[in-house]
């Protein structure tokens, strides 16, 4: 199990030397050489052999007590990049096995000049042995080197004082956004019928949801499926008394395949409800959706549109009255091919398919 507290202080760290250690690098090489120069901190390590390897470096020692020292390693491959950039590109390539000493000069200084201005962040006890040291690994490039090349600062661990961040006021609240706006589904129960009474639902029809409650909805946003509580509309209760029987005639030619038993769902169409609605939904409290009630209500099985129209409640239960319904069972068995110029009907591949539970009849 990896340690997020372990982590996180390595980050808290490798932040602070970053932003310690690198416009001091960026200030030092713009006033010793010239502008131009990307560095960029790339790793913090206490593993010397794997960042040194397959690369020759030019190494500065510089004591900082009788017992330890610092040393600034700039790769040859870095020397180039610099070399380069201020005498422009020629066909010599900077050749650490053939270094002159006025070369060896002007490397040296500017590594002296480096940890000079380095110092400042270092707290040294004169008389202490370190002994765990950090590597601070570095890529410098300019705009005419296509390469990044390497140098390194090694530096004793315990002689810099890393300093925590200041806390700082976080940029937004929750209720910053309270009054912004999110698409949801909003669910209101489910049903069962038989497919033969799906085909006979005509407009003006109530369809109602048994497996629903008036004061109850579930919110589908995303990765989030959440039960709530909401205040029933008193303006689409509908008076209505369901003890005088169906309220579909029976059909005597019915089919088995007709008198399959298919669930129902009813769902508002898209609709959009505030971050702070939203919020309120997670922590359990009763919202008022009045604002959602008037838009229309989709009926689907299977995730395919039935019919659709608009909320009422009855005897508690969440209702549909039928205002269009999918009348693809109706089509003509003829139609006409499709010009290149007509489009699709909107809901074409949402929509209900009766053939799903027709039968061809065998033949004799």
């Amino acid at each position: 199990m990896i340690n997020s507290i372990f982590f996180d202080e390595l980050y808290k760290q490798f932040a602070w030397l970053d932003s310690v250690f690198t416009p001091v690098v960026k200030n030092c090489s713009s006033e010793f050489f010239f502008d131009g120069f990307e560095y960029k901190l790339m790793s913090v390590s206490t593993n010397m052999n794997i960042l040194s390897q397959n690369d020759t470096f030019f190494v500065t020692k510089v004591k900082i007590n009788a017992k330890n020292d610092v040393y600034i390693r700039i790769s040859q491959d870095a020397i180039n990049v610099i070399l380069d950039k201020v005498l422009g590109k020629n066909n010599r390539r900077f050749d650490l096995t053939e270094v002159t000493e006025l070369e060896a000069r002007i490397i040296t200084a500017f590594n002296d000049f480096l940890y000079e201005s380095l110092a400042p962040n270092f707290t040294i006890e004169p008389h202490r042995r370190y002994n765990e040291i950090l590597h601070l690994t570095y890529f410098v490039k300019s705009e005419i080197s296509d390469a990044a090349a390497k140098f390194i600062i090694s530096v004793p661990k315990d002689i810099l004082s890393p300093k925590e961040p200041e806390p700082q006021a976080p940029r937004f609240e929750d209720r910053d956004f309270a009054n912004s706006l999110v698409e949801v589904n909003l669910l209101l129960g489910t049903t069962t019928f038989p497919v033969a009474d799906i085909k006979k639902l005509d407009v003006g029809d109530i369809v109602v949801f048994e497996n629903s409650s008036s004061s109850e909805m579930t919110l589908v946003c995303e990765n989030i499926v959440q039960k709530f509580q909401v205040k029933p509309n008193i303006k689409i209760i509908e008076p209505y008394d369901t003890s005088g029987g169906g309220s579909m005639e029976e059909n005597a030619n019915t089919n088995l395949w007709d008198s399959i038993q298919v669930d129902m769902s009813a769902e508002f169409d898209k609709v959009k409800v505030t971050l702070g609605e939203l919020k309120s939904i997670e922590e359990g409290l009763i919202v008022d959706l009045c604002s959602v009630y008037d838009n229309k209500v989709s009926l689907k099985v299977g995730g395919k549109f039935v019919a659709s129209g608009e909320l009422v409640i009855i005897n508690d239960r969440f209702g549909v009255r039928i205002e269009k319904v999918n009348d693809s069972e109706k089509a003509p068995e003829v139609q006409t091919p499709q010009t290149e110029t007509e489009a699709p009907s909107e809901n074409s591949e949402e929509d209900f398919d009766y053939s799903d539970f027709e039968v061809e009849e065998k033949q004799g």
